[in-house]
């Protein structure tokens, strides 16, 4: 028994607390490289750091310690003083490629100022700032944006659970707090004889539009203004209600009310779909 502790005592080591404690640089490493378009730039052929720097407008000197630290993070490889991109870095960090996951550093840097004032959350109970408000729209404006490459799967695997475009045709489906309507654009797709509502705040419908407008979507969706509380839902109306990163939000009466109005906007038979990271009760998992 004393030698298994002795030999605990020896496989133990800090690195893991120093690696978590350290990690907000590695954070802020890869969103300064996303911002200047540095994997872009490495996949068009400026492969060295003074010709990033050139095409990306920064100083040689910092642009080449960010590259190196890429380099740690496994998201770059050198060689003979150049810079070439890893498989991860390929796939989802260049720009104009469909994977492209670059936008999803707005949903993790939401949480950045909040994070950072923990220590007084944990005295006052209150949080910095809440993101339910009109005072965050720009912050939504990104969010939705960013959020669409996570999205994306589940809406395309709400389709095919339901059979859209297949089994079920012509639905009509309503989009509570709709974002980047990727859920809308996804039916659509899957049917284009489906008649898609989002429901959202003005500007994130502003965003929404210009996202369909490239996907050749302009006008096939319908939009209106607004919240679930008070804008006007048709009564016995839709196959499909999506209400989807929304619930969490929301409080335990919040979300009643939402489901009330959503169960009388429903036809018979129609499908109430939440699509919502929600933990077990001992919030031990699912982990993220």
């Amino acid at each position: 028994m004393t030698g298994q502790r002795q030999n605990t005592k020896k496989a133990l080591s800090p690195r893991p607390l120093m690696r978590l404690l350290g990690d907000f640089g590695n954070s802020r490493i890869l969103e300064a490289a996303i911002e200047y378009d540095f994997f872009t730039l490495i996949h068009r052929g400026f492969d060295t750091y003074e010709e990033v720097a050139r095409e990306a407008g920064t100083v040689p000197r910092a642009t080449r310690i960010v590259l190196d630290g890429l380099l740690a993070l496994a998201l770059v490889e050198k060689r003979k003083g150049k810079y070439f991109l890893t498989p991860i870095s390929e796939t989802y960090l260049v720009r104009g490629k469909p994977s492209y996951m670059g936008d999803f550093r707005y949903v993790a840097l939401s949480l950045w100022d909040g994070m950072a004032h923990l220590k007084e959350t944990l005295k006052t109970g209150k949080p910095l700032s809440r993101l339910d408000t009109w005072d965050e729209l720009e912050v939504w404006e990104k969010l939705v944006v960013g959020i669409m490459p996570i999205t994306q799967p589940v809406a395309k695997a709400l389709c095919e659970f339901l059979g859209v475009g297949k089994t079920k045709k012509g639905l009509r489906m309503l989009d509570i707090a709709g974002g980047s309507s990727i859920f809308g654009m996804t039916v659509l797709a899957c049917d284009p004889s489906a008649q898609v509502t989002q429901l959202d705040w003005p500007s994130i419908n502003t965003v929404a539009k210009k996202l369909n407008r490239e996907r050749g979507l302009e006008g096939r969706i319908r939009f209106i203004d607004g919240e679930f509380r008070l804008a006007p839902i048709e009564d016995n109306h839709y196959d499909l209600i999506v209400a989807s990163n929304f619930c969490r939000f929301e409080s335990p009466n919040g979300n009643q009310e939402l489901f009330r109005k959503a169960y009388r906007a429903l036809k018979p038979g129609g499908f109430f779909a939440v699509n919502d990271f929600i933990p077990n009760e001992e919030r031990t998992g699912p982990t993220f």
